[in-house]
C-alpha cells in the first residue's frame, strides 16, 4: 500500500496533520522577539490574540514559568493584569487599550523578585495566523491510500482467478502443452515412425525399468513431492512435480494456482536451485496470497506523541482506520479506492491548550508495474475534519479541508535467504481552515475573539528500506519477520517550520528525522493475511517520543 511505510507512505490519522498531533502554532498568534530576560526569576513570552467583539478590549495570551507576573499597557504605564502560577502554562489577560494599527505595545513583567523585571514586549499587529500541524519530523503515514506494489510472489503478473495451466516440462523432458493430448512428430526410439494419436507399445524398457507407454495425453494433477532427509535433518521435496509453491521464490515455470506450500521456504527452495531472482511483491494485502483479481484490505493504526522540545509540555493519542478495495486491470496495473476514519486528542503547554480532532478521507489510488525489481504508485486525497480547541478559558472550532499527492517508487531485491525492499516516496499536501471564534468568560466577563481563516502547505520526502526473511511456525506455517530503517525530510513547513515554545517564543527544528520499525506478515486460510507492526518514529529529535502501531489485514478474492 502506498503511504505505508512503504511504509508510507507517511505515513498517521489525518487528523493528527491537522488539529491534534502538536502545535506548530496556537491560531491567530504573531509572537516575535525574545521570549523571557536573562537577568529575571522567572521566564515567559507574551503574544497578542485579538480584539473581542466590537473591538472594545484586546486580547492578550502569555505562557509563562512558575511565577508571578503582571501585564502593562504601555499607552499610560496601565497595569491591566497580575497573577499568579504554580507552574508552567498559559494565562489569558483583558485590557482596555485597543489599537486599529501597530500601535497598543503591551508589556509582560516578572514581579517574583517584588519588583518588574521586563519578559517580553509585544504590539498589537497579528501576522499570518500559523495554524495547528504535524509535531515536526512527523513522517505523513496517514490514512492515504497505501498502493500495491503489483507482482505475484513468483514474479508473474497477476491475471485473476482464470485457471492457468502449467508451462514447464514433464519429468521425461517433453513439453506440457496443458491438459489436451499431445502427440509427438518424431520418430520412436526405437527407429519406428510415429503413427499419430494411436497407442505405441514399445518393445524395450526405460532405464528405470518401467515400460514405455508411449505418447498418451499428459494432464496436470501430479502426485505430491516424496520428502526425502535433507543434511541437518531437515526435510526438502524431491525433484518431482510439485503441487505446491513456495510464497516467495517460486520457478516461474510452475503452475500459478497451485496453493503455498508449508514445507517449503526460501532457503530451501534456493538450495534445490528452482529459487528465481523474485518479482517485487504486492501490496502488503497481496504479499503472500494466492493470485487474485480483487483485494480488500483495513488498517488500524495508533500513534502516542510525546513532546517536550522547548517546555511545550505536550501529548497525544491519535487513531485511524483505513480501508481500500483494487481490482487488477492489466497485468501491470491496479486501479482502488481508500476511505479513511481519523481522530485525534492533544494536551499541550500544561493542559492549558486541548484539542480534538476527527474527520475522514478518500480517494483514487493507481500502481504500475515497471519492471521486475520495480514499481511505481501514485494517490489522491480528500480529506475534511472538525477541530474543536480549548485555550484557557476560551473554546472554539473550525473545519479544515486537506488535498494531498502522493508518488512512491518501491523494489526489491533478493540476497540469500533475505529480500531487501527499498522505498522513495514524495508527498504534499494543502490546508484550508475556516475562521473561526474562541469564545468564553474572562474575569466574569464574556469574551468573543474572531480569528481568521488561513492555508498552508506541508510536503515531506520519505526514504526506507525494508529487510525480510521468511521462517516456519511448529506446524509449518510461514510467516515473514521484517525490520524497516527511514528517513523523513520536511522540504515544506507551515510557518517555515517554526513552532512556538513554551515561552510563546518560536522555534525551528531539524527538518531531518529517522523511524525505526519491526513486524511480521503471514497467511491464514490462503487468501487471509495479517501484518502486525510497531515502531519508533523520532530518532534524531530529542525530547520527541512518537510510537506507532498499526494491525493490517487483507482479504484476496
Amino acid at each position: 500500500m502506498l503511504g505505508d511505510q512503504a511504509h508510507h507512505c507517511g505515513r498517521l490519522a489525518q487528523s493528527m496533520y491537522l488539529g491534534g498531533a502538536l502545535i506548530a502554532g496556537i491560531p491567530g498568534l504573531s509572537p516575535t522577539g525574545e521570549a523571557f530576560a536573562a537577568n529575571c526569576n522567572s521566564r515567559g513570552g507574551l503574544a497578542y490574540l485579538g480584539n473581542t467583539q466590537g473591538a472594545t478590549r484586546s486580547v492578550w495570551l502569555s505562557g509563562t514559568s512558575a511565577g508571578s507576573f503582571s501585564l502593562e499597557a504601555a499607552q499610560g504605564n496601565e497595569t491591566v493584569d497580575t497573577w499568579n502560577k504554580s507552574k508552567r502554562g498559559l494565562h489569558l489577560s483583558l485590557s482596555p487599550v485597543v489599537s486599529s494599527g501597530n500601535g497598543g505595545t503591551h508589556k509582560l513583567y516578572d514581579t517574583s523578585a517584588g519588583k518588574p523585571c521586563l519578559l517580553d514586549t509585544q504590539n498589537q499587529k497579528r501576522g499570518p495566523r500559523p495554524d495547528i500541524t504535524w509535531p515536526q519530523g512527523l513522517p505523513d503515514v496517514g490514512p492515504q491510500p497505501v498502493f500495491p506494489d503489483f507482482s505475484l510472489p513468483d514474479g508473474r503478473p497477476d491475471v485473476g482467478p482464470q485457471p492457468v495451466f502449467p508451462d514447464f516440462s514433464l519429468p521425461d523432458g517433453r513439453p506440457d502443452v496443458g491438459p489436451q493430448p499431445v502427440f509427438p512428430d518424431f520418430s520412436l526410439p526405437d527407429g519406428r515412425p510415429d503413427v499419430g494419436p494411436q497407442p505405441v507399445f514399445p518393445d524395450f524398457s526405460l532405464p528405470d525399468g518401467r515400460p514405455d507407454v508411449g505418447p498418451q495425453p499428459v494432464f496436470p494433477g501430479f502426485a505430491p513431492p516424496t520428502p526425502t532427509p535433507a543434511r541437518g535433518g531437515r526435510v526438502t521435496a524431491a525433484r518431482t512435480p510439485q503441487t505446491c509453491i513456495d510464497p516467495r521464490s517460486v520457478d516461474t515455470n510452475q503452475r500459478r494456482d497451485l496453493p503455498i506450500c508449508p514445507e517449503l521456504v526460501p532457503e530451501e527452495a534456493a538450495a534445490q536451485g528452482s529459487a528465481q531472482s523474485p518479482a517485487v511483491p504486492l501490496t502488503p494485502g497481496r504479499d503472500l496470497p494466492a493470485p487474485s483479481l480483487w483485494n480488500f484490505w483495513w488498517d488500524a493504526r495508533f500513534a502516542d506523541i510525546s513532546d517536550e522540545r522547548y517546555e511545550r509540555d505536550s501529548d497525544t493519542l491519535a487513531r485511524s482506520l483505513d480501508m481500500g478495495l483494487d481490482r487488477r486491470i492489466t497485468d501491470d496495473l491496479v486501479l482502488g479506492m481508500s476511505f479513511s476514519l481519523e481522530d485525534s486528542s492533544t494536551d499541550a503547554f500544561s493542559g492549558s491548550l486541548d484539542i480534538d480532532t476527527e474527520g475522514f478521507s478518500f480517494g483514487p489510488y493507481l500502481a504500475y508495474r515497471l519492471s521486475k525489481h520495480w514499481v511505481v504508485d501514485a494517490s489522491l486525497t480528500y480529506g475534511r475534519y472538525n477541530n474543536d480547541v480549548d485555550l484557557s478559558v476560551l473554546g472554539g472550532d473550525y473545519d479544515s479541508e486537506r488535498f494531498a499527492g502522493e508518488v512512491s517508487l518501491h523494489g526489491q531485491y533478493k540476497f540469500g535467504a533475505y529480500f531487501i525492499r527499498p522505498k522513495a516516496s514524495v508527498t504534499f499536501s494543502h490546508v484550508d481552515s475556516d475562521g473561526y471564534d474562541l469564545s468564553g468568560n474572562i474575569l466574569n466577563l464574556p469574551v468573543s475573539v474572531s480569528l481568521p481563516g488561513d492555508s498552508y502547505n506541508y510536503g515531506v520526502l520519505d526514504l526506507s528500506t525494508e529487510v525480510s526473511r521468511f521462517f516456519r511456525l511448529p506446524d509449518g506455517q510461514p510467516f515473514l519477520v521484517f525490520a524497516e530503517l527511514g528517513a523523513q525530510y520536511e522540504f515544506e513547513r507551515p510557518n517555515d517550520g517554526k513552532i512556538l515554545t513554551g515561552d510563546l517564543n518560536e522555534a525551528t527544528p531539524s527538518p531531518w528525522v529517522f523511524s525505526l520499525r519491526s513486524g511480521f506478515r503471514m497467511l491464514l486460510n490462503n487468501n487471509l493475511q495479517i501484518e502486525a507492526t510497531g515502531g519508533y518514529l523520532s530518532l534524531g529529535q530529542d525530547d520527541l517520543d512518537i510510537w506507532e502501531g498499526k494491525l493490517h489485514v487483507s482479504w484476496s478474492f
